[in-house]
């Protein structure tokens, strides 16, 4: 059995399923310390992973090896995590007694923030309406509408680009409405697959699947207080139905369970994108769009708010300064002036980098018109290429002359043609390559 040798983190799992081995590259990632989990089942490490979904149970009741396999782990914290492993089968003799589990992971992408349930005594005392900085006409009406709607039990959608605040504006709502002594709950309706999230939003009742636990679910966990439901419109359409019900109905039933739970909860929803292409693009129900819209906020883009940004950029040196304790003056009147130059296409997240990566870095007392240049500058070298190769796809499809369905198929067809060759032929690590299974390359090569 010849291993790979490009793994972060090596799993030696035996035939009960008890952890006998455990490197872990970066233990933050995972939530746990190896020395902790040896002699411990991974059903006690992992909340979702039981014996019939574990790949490492599998590839020892079954003799299955198992490569490029994607992997969600729910962490006994509520964080999931995704890793992409290989697995092995130990054989003794005719027995299958163990299993060895390559994992590999990318940190900035696959520790996946799904779900938070901030309670009184956890939030900012110091949340308000000022906490939305600025005073343009944009920001002016935005909370002026903000302390109108606070106190209305509608249901609120938020719309605006990346960056521009879409959870701090919802927070901001909760601490000022009359449900603040209750939880804010948060939930990536992004991040998770369909079956996660069905159990994560209504709950579980002991025994409705395999070891299935009796977990309360995020309706249940926001009762008096707010639901936000970031990336609302990536949802899937069966559990859209489901949350619809919810919400008119004001009832839940978690999963396996007769028992309609009644609840009195909030619902504030998020979207990058506006109503209109939310709409059009047909990936929610619009039944559900217009339950879920009776209050409509549009964020502004930060380019578009004039002076806010000096504001926000002080606030940010301000609240660094504080956590830091360091004594940063603030920006050179040249930096100021290409503050509010510069286009903002991360909006005020990207401001807020500028200023905390200064801090990490430097040990000047000014931002300076060099400091901000060379943020910039790093930004555009990485977001022009892939403007550039966007245009480009784009541009070559127009030309082909094909329908979308019939150039997507095309180009699949010369991707696994273009693996099979680096590959020498080889089914599977072409499939590796193209991060999927096997059996599903060799379908698509059948049916091509």
């Amino acid at each position: 059995m010849k291993l790979k040798k490009d793994f972060k983190d090596f799993t030696i799992v035996n035939r009960a399923g008890n952890i006998e081995y455990a490197y872990v590259y970066n233990t933050d990632f995972f939530g746990f310390v190896p020395e902790d989990a040896i002699g411990k089942n991974f059903c006690q490490i992992y909340t979702n992973l039981s014996q019939e979904t574990s790949t490492c149970m599998r590839a020892i009741h079954k003799g299955e090896m198992i490569h490029n396999h994607e992997q969600i782990l729910v962490r006994q914290d509520g964080m999931i995590v995704r890793e992409y492993e290989d697995v092995y089968v130990v054989r003794k003799g005719d027995q299958n007694i163990a299993a060895i589990e390559l994992a590999n992971y990318d940190e900035s992408v696959d520790l996946i923030r799904t779900m938070e349930v901030s309670r009184p005594e956890d939030e900012d005392e110091t949340l308000s309406l000022d906490s939305l900085v600025g005073s343009s006409p944009e920001m002016t009406d935005l909370k002026r509408k903000i302390s109108k709607v606070a106190n209305v039990d509608s249901a609120i959608l938020i719309m605006g680009e990346t960056g521009t605040g879409k959870e701090l504006a919802a927070r901001v709502i909760h601490k000022l409405s009359n449900r603040s002594e209750a939880p804010f709950v948060y939930v990536n309706c992004s991040a998770l697959p369909e079956n996660l999230l069905e159990g994560l939003l209504f709950g579980t009742k002991k025994g409705s699947f395999t070891d299935a636990e009796e977990k309360d679910g995020l309706f249940k966990m926001a009762d008096k207080g707010t639901l936000f439901l970031d990336e609302m419109d990536s949802m899937p359409l069966r559990i859209q139905a489901k949350l619809l019900k919810a919400i008119e109905e004001k009832s839940i039933r978690p999963l396996g369970s007769s028992e309609v739970i009644y609840i009195d909860v909030r619902i504030i929803a998020a979207s990058s994108s506006d109503a209109r292409k939310i709409l059009e693009s047909k990936k929610i129900r619009s039944d559900l769009f217009f339950r879920l819209s009776v209050i409509q906020f549009q964020l502004p883009k930060l380019k578009k708010r004039g002076n806010d940004v000096l504001q926000i950029a002080d606030y940010y040196v301000a609240q660094f300064n504080k956590k830091q304790h360091k004594a940063v003056k603030g920006f050179s009147a040249d930096a100021r002036k290409l503050l509010l130059k510069h286009d903002w296409p991360g909006n005020v997240r990207e401001l807020k980098n500028i200023v905390e990566g200064f801090f990490a870095i430097s040990e000047r007392d000014v931002i300076d018109e060099s400091d901000v240049n060379e943020y910039i500058s790093m930004g555009k070298n990485i977001l022009q290429p892939a403007e550039r190769e966007s245009n480009e796809e784009f541009q070559k499809f127009a030309a082909s002359g094909l329908k979308l369905k019939e150039y997507l198929q095309a180009e699949e067809s010369r991707l696994i043609d273009e693996a099979l060759q680096r590959t020498d032929g080889s089914i599977t690590k072409a499939a590796k390559e193209l991060r999927i299974s096997p059996s599903l390359l060799r379908y698509k090569i059948k049916d091509s």
